[in-house]
């Protein structure tokens, strides 16, 4: 189901609490194609949808969800899956457990709450070990496209 887009949305004063700036709205999508995982985001899914169908007529929509601080999350979740990166914002997924990681747990992010799946994010980056990536990117100094071509054993030949 894709989420109503929204020009607005209001914060939570209890967000802050957990370190979330409610600044940069939009959603993050996954699109999957021929058992590869496109991890984008958007200010307005609907029309991200449409674009897309163009050049994936075939395409389905994993999950569009609603998060503070898009920009940031999106290349958070790049990192986080680099090992399966494939090209550009595609990944393949290493086994079903990974997958699950991928489509699975994301799924389960609201559709509409913007703020719980915001705090909901940090938690989830966390317990699944994508945030490992980001302290080996950190200790490595290297750009994030640098750092995924290193890391991916799934990479375009």
């Amino acid at each position: 189901m894709v989420a109503e887009y929204k020009k607005t949305w209001v914060s939570e004063p209890w967000i802050g609490n957990f370190g979330v700036k409610p600044i940069d709205p939009g959603y993050i999508y996954i699109f999957e194609n021929d058992g590869k995982y496109k991890i984008g985001k958007s200010i307005n899914p609907a029309a991200r949808i449409k674009t897309a169908k163009t050049w994936l007529p075939d395409m389905n929509v994993v999950g569009i969800k609603p998060f503070w601080n898009v920009s940031r999350i999106e290349r958070l979740l790049h990192v986080g899956m680099s090992i399966s990166w494939y090209d550009r914002e595609w990944f393949e997924p290493l086994d079903e457990s990974y997958l699950d990681t991928m489509t699975g747990q994301f799924k389960e992010f609201y559709d509409e709450d913007i703020n719980r799946n915001s705090v909901d994010f940090i938690y989830w980056y966390n317990s699944s070990g994508m945030a490992e990536f980001a302290i080996d990117l950190n200790y490595q100094k290297v750009s994030v496209k640098k750092f995924m071509r290193t890391e991916s054993s799934r990479k375009k030949k």
